[in-house]
C-alpha cells in the first residue's frame, strides 16, 4: 500500500511516515498523563523512523521524552534518516547500541510510557542480543508499553514470537490491522488503527473482515 500510494497516487512516503508519527504521538499523549516521562525505543528501519517522528511531536508539545537508538548505526538514508535529523540527530538521540547497559538501567523500574519502535512488519529473522535483552527489560518495567505497528519481535503474519516479543498494552497499527495481532492478542493488547492518509481506493479493501 505504501509503494502504491507513491507510484499510483503521488503520495510521498515521508508524508505517510509523518502521519504515522503524529498518530503515535497523539496516542502516547493520551496514555501518558502530563508530566509522566516517555521513553521511545527506535530500531534500525522505518519503524524506528516512526519512533523518531513521534518523539519529535511529543517533545514539541512539552513532553518529557528520552529517545534511544538501538541499531548499530544512525539511519543511513530515506525517511527514517529525515525523521532522525528533524528530531535533532545525535544531540537528541541516546546511543543504546554502544552502551546498552545505560538503557537497561533507564528501563529498570520505569513507570512511564515505553514506546516500542524497534521492529515492525519487516522483521523476518529471530532476534538476538541486545534486542532480546532490551525487550525483556521493557516487558519487566512496570509502566505502560505502546507498540508501533506490531510489538517488536512478533511476526506480523503468523503472530509467532522471534524468540520473544514486546508485551504491549496498546498497539498502534498503521493503516490496517495485521494478521499476527489477531493470532497473538496477549502481546498486542488493545489494537488501535492509525489513519496515515492512504487513498480510500487502497485502504478500504484491507479493512474488510479483519478479524480484529
Amino acid at each position: 500500500m505504501d509503494q502504491r500510494a507513491g507510484a499510483d497516487f503521488g503520495l510521498p512516503s515521508l508524508v505517510l511516515m509523518e502521519h504515522a508519527s503524529r498518530g503515535i504521538a497523539a496516542l502516547a499523549a493520551r496514555l501518558a498523563p502530563a508530566g509522566q516521562p516517555v521513553v521511545v525505543l527506535c530500531g534500525p528501519g522505518n519503524n524506528g523512523g516512526d519512533g523518531y517522528g513521534a518523539a519529535r511531536f511529543l517533545a514539541s508539545c512539552g513532553r518529557d521524552v528520552r529517545t534511544w537508538r538501538l541499531a548499530p548505526r544512525e539511519p543511513g538514508a530515506g525517511d527514517a534518516r529525515r525523521e532522525y535529523e528533524l528530531l535533532g540527530g545525535p544531540a537528541a538521540v541516546e546511543d543504546a547500541w554502544e552502551a546498552p547497559e545505560r538503557l537497561l538501567e533507564a528501563l529498570e523500574g520505569f513507570r512511564g510510557l515505553i514506546v516500542d519502535a524497534l521492529f515492525g512488519v519487516g522483521l523476518t529473522r529471530p532476534l538476538e542480543a541486545p534486542f532480546t535483552t532490551v525487550i525483556a527489560a521493557a516487558n519487566a518495567a512496570p509502566g505502560l508499553r505502546l507498540a508501533v505497528d506490531v510489538p517488536s519481535g512478533l511476526d506480523s503474519d503468523t503472530g509467532e514470537a522471534r524468540p520473544l516479543c514486546i508485551q504491549a498494552h496498546v498497539t498502534a497499527t498503521m493503516a490496517a490491522p495485521k494478521r499476527g495481532l489477531a493470532a497473538h492478542p496477549t502481546a498486542a493488547g488493545r489494537v488501535i488503527e492509525v489513519d496515515i492518509g492512504l487513498p480510500a481506493a487502497l485502504h478500504r479493501p484491507y479493512l474488510l473482515d479483519s478479524g480484529i
